[in-house]
């Protein structure tokens, strides 16, 4: 029963998912050919935009790199371990010997399955909750990573925002001040002026190239970490599936009720027959303080008798 409703549990491949990543960034490689010098209608705004500051955007591209690959690893590495599970289920080896080397998603699990296959394939519940937390942490270390880079890109382009924006304050400070130091002809102070504001001007380059490949980072890959995010969120959801066709509820549930029952037993018990005692203890101090207000009412009545004689 064991095995056929453990065998039950189909597992999503991670096929779906890379399918999403990869038609995204399909069409975010077709924006980005369409705004370039060869698509058929030229445009030079994103060369001009990287030439603004190519040390910046370069590193905002180079991060940016890090994360597609990182996610499609993310994703990727789910495969592997659908595999070894499938092989787990198939082989008929008792010892387990043909399996492939398992996938480092799962490798904490490997030895608590192996244990529980020599008792018979039937695992505790604590070794469920064991495997699945482990494999839980671990996909939490991932996903944190792949938010880091997110979060990476949206600062490398603020960074070169303010960069840019300091560098602009400065360039009017000095051309404004070298202007009223030269003096002369209005019109040609003016013209100056127009012709000094070029060079400060140029830091808004800066600031907005590197905002827009920052943020333009950010969004893709925070797009493929949602797709990697789901994907490894559904295998989560089939192996839990699976690891509950295999637990044994009653394993440790018959003991822990007995002495359960034996404890409560024995503080029943314990609890009567203090109740018992301090209940003999009230009535014997009853039976004394009524005792006591007899005597003493005999002693007054006889006190009022002789006040009477």
């Amino acid at each position: 029963m064991a095995r056929l409703l453990e065998r039950s549990v189909k597992f999503t491949e991670p096929g779906r998912y890379i399918l999403n990543m990869l038609l995204f960034l399909i069409a975010a490689a077709a924006v980005v050919y369409y705004m370039s010098p060869w698509s058929p209608e030229p445009s030079t705004i994103l060369v001009d935009a990287f030439n603004a500051n190519p040390a910046l955007n370069g590193l905002i591209l180079f991060v940016l790199g890090i994360g597609v690959i990182y996610n499609l690893r993310q994703a990727g590495v789910i495969s592997p371990a659908i595999r070894w599970v499938e092989g787990f289920r198939e082989t008929v080896d008792p010892r387990r010997a043909r399996l492939p080397r398992p996938p480092m998603l799962i490798s904490a699990m490997v030895k608590l399955l192996l244990d529980a296959d020599e008792r018979g394939g039937r695992l505790t519940p604590e070794s469920a909750r064991a495997i699945l937390d482990s494999i839980g942490t671990r996909m939490d270390e991932g996903r944190e990573t792949g938010r880091y880079v997110g979060h990476l890109l949206v600062f490398l382009g603020l960074l070169g925002t303010f960069w840019g924006l300091i560098q602009t304050v400065n360039g009017v400070v000095e051309t404004i001040s070298g202007l009223g130091v030269t003096g002369g002809d209005p019109e040609t102070a003016i013209t100056q002026l127009i012709t000094n504001l070029k060079a400060p001007l140029s830091g808004m380059g800066t600031a907005f190239s590197s905002s827009l490949f920052g943020l333009s980072g950010s969004l893709v890959v925070g797009f493929l970490d949602l797709q990697s995010s789901q994907a490894q969120g559904r295998f989560y959801s089939d192996l839990e599936d699976w690891l509950s066709g295999m637990t044994d509820t009653r394993a440790g549930g018959g003991g822990a009720k007995a002495s359960m029952s034996a404890d409560e037993d024995a503080s029943l018990a314990s609890f009567d027959a203090a109740l018992a005692a301090n209940i003999e203890t009230l009535i014997k101090a009853q039976a004394g303080q009524m005792a006591e207000l007899k005597d003493e009412i005999r002693a007054l009545n006889r006190s009022i008798i002789r006040g009477k004689e």
